[in-house]
C-alpha cells in the first residue's frame, strides 16, 4: 500500500504505568509538516515485530485521513 504519508518514528510507552502499552507514532505529512497519531493497539501487539508496528501505525493513519 503506497501511502502519501511518511513514518518518521514509533513510541511505545506506558504512559499510566498500567498493563497496556501506547503507540505514538510522528508521520510526516505531505506539506512537509508532522504530526503525531496514536491508533488503537492492535490484540496482538506483544507479538509484532518493530517493523510489523511501523506498517500498523501507518496503516491506520492512512485509513483514518485518506
Amino acid at each position: 500500500m503506497s501511502s502519501r504519508y511518511t513514518l518518521i518514528g514509533i513510541n511505545l510507552v506506558n504512559l499510566d504505568a498500567g498493563a497496556a502499552w501506547n503507540l505514538i507514532a510522528t508521520i510526516r505529512l505531505p506539506a512537509g509538516t508532522t504530526t503525531t497519531y496514536s491508533p488503537k493497539n492492535p490484540d496482538n501487539v506483544d507479538s509484532m515485530t518493530v517493523g510489523q508496528l511501523k506498517q500498523y501505525a501507518l496503516n491506520e493513519f492512512s485509513k483514518a485521513n485518506d
